[in-house]
């Protein structure tokens, strides 16, 4: 699908907690950079539980997921709602 008609962007990781699908993640590895690359993270429409507690989640599983791809990092994007939460909760980790 052309890049315009994408909603949540070329590679979409779903993401699941407790057995339910509950953000979209739009993800590319920048090898140059040496980071795993979130230009996008959406919160699915009636997810249970609130997005902070998402965002916490995801942020490990992607912080997990880019250490298995030989990542320094991971970078979030301003697209979605749970961009900003993401983007907060990893800088939280990151100074822990």
């Amino acid at each position: 699908m052309p890049e315009p008609q994408r909603e949540y962007g070329y590679y979409v990781f779903p993401f699941l907690l407790d057995g339910r699908l509950v953000g979209r993640v739009d993800l590319k590895a920048d090898r140059a950079a040496g980071v795993l690359r979130v230009p996008g993270a959406f919160a699915e429409p009636g997810a249970p539980g609130p997005e902070s507690r998402i965002a916490a989640e995801l942020a490990a599983e992607l912080t997990t997921m880019a250490g298995w791809l030989g990542l320094d990092g991971v970078v979030v994007g301003e697209r979605g709602g749970l961009a900003a939460l993401l983007h907060a909760e990893l800088r939280r980790s990151d100074a822990a």
